[in-house]
């Protein structure tokens, strides 16, 4: 496989966080599928482990979702120059969870960053651009889509960097832009609320927002096929009830934005900052004499109860998820 011998590519398969694992696939690889994260570029949670961290242990995937990872915080020297690292995540034919219902025969490729704000560097740029030569030249895949032009996920704001720019394109030629999203969605393979839900990319719709919009259901039990009301939950935080619109001109002090620090904040994680934990250490309630800046049992304990209030997954963990409900 070309490939396999690109020199910026590092073989992570089988050594990043995993419960299970995928199975292979039934289909020809057919799409090259691509991503980016959403979280900023060099933030310590923009790279492989944690993503996998993430997919694992929030949304309960076997492993990571994607078969490649493009790193921009990690630059190497390469005979050809300096290029972002590529992480080999999972086999070729292992069937990840990426695009739902075309996960058989598509590829995942998820380039780390959040290019509403993130600038891509020559050196992202360049193993962008030999990877898709490398997987074309293997015959790895005849179209490149991007995830919001993959069936049943158009309202996704992925992907917000244009890929056209960085190599020859082979699908559509004019991007496709997100739709808003659907009054009402299937569950596909691979789907929980909390990949679903994002504020970002579902009109705002936290998993806090569908569970209110769909009562009875079991968010850690839904099946393939199932329909989701994600029309209700625009209206949660659209026009919530019982608001009277006051008679006079308030002047209101906007909320301040905590931007996500791209790492899951848990117990022994490396690269959290103190001001990070106090921060959620005080969202979740403690009382401040156990306000230190330490991630502890404590700490744990007070954010899985905080999770409990929000109807959140209890892991005594803060992802993405857990943060944007915090701040």
């Amino acid at each position: 496989m070309n490939f396999t011998n690109l020199p910026q590519l590092v073989d992570k398969r089988g050594k990043l966080e995993s419960k299970g694992t995928y199975s292979k696939r039934t289909k020809s690889i057919t799409h090259r599928v691509w991503h980016h994260s959403l979280t900023l570029k060099n933030l310590g949670g923009s790279d492989a482990v944690s993503f996998a961290d993430y997919h694992v242990n929030t949304l309960g995937w076997p492993g990571c979702g994607y078969t490649f990872v493009i790193e921009p915080k990690n630059i190497i020297n390469t005979p050809n120059g300096k290029r972002a690292t590529i992480v080999y995540a999972n086999d070729i034919n292992r069937r990840t969870y990426h695009v739902g219902n075309s996960n058989q025969f598509s590829l995942g490729i998820c380039v780390a960053g959040d290019y509403r704000y993130d600038t891509m560097d020559e050196a992202t740029l360049a193993s962008i651009a030999e990877l898709h030569a490398a997987l074309v030249k293997d015959g790895i895949g005849k179209y490149d889509k991007a995830h919001n032009e993959m069936p049943g996920y158009s309202w996704k704001a992925c992907c917000q960097y244009n890929y056209r720019d960085a190599f020859d394109w082979k699908g559509s030629k004019t991007p496709t832009k997100p739709a808003p999203a659907p009054d009402v969605y299937t569950i596909q393979e691979g789907d929980t609320l909390w990949s679903i839900a994002h504020k970002d990319g579902a009109g705002g719709v936290q998993v806090e927002d569908l569970i209110k919009a769909n009562p009875g259901i079991d968010p850690t039990k839904l099946k393939i096929g199932q329909k989701i009301n994600f029309g209700n939950a625009k209206e949660v935080i659209e026009k919530p009830e019982n608001v009277k619109k006051p008679d006079v001109k308030v002047e209101v002090t906007p909320k301040t934005i905590v931007p996500y620090p791209g790492i899951v904040l848990k117990e022994g994680a490396k690269g959290m900052k103190a001001i990070d934990i106090k921060r959620i250490q005080r969202a979740a309630g403690m009382p401040e004499k156990d306000v230190d800046g330490k991630y502890g049992p404590k700490t744990t304990k007070a954010v899985k109860a905080y999770q409990k209030r929000q109807g959140l997954s209890q892991d005594g963990r803060v992802g993405p998820n857990t943060w944007n409900r915090m701040f």
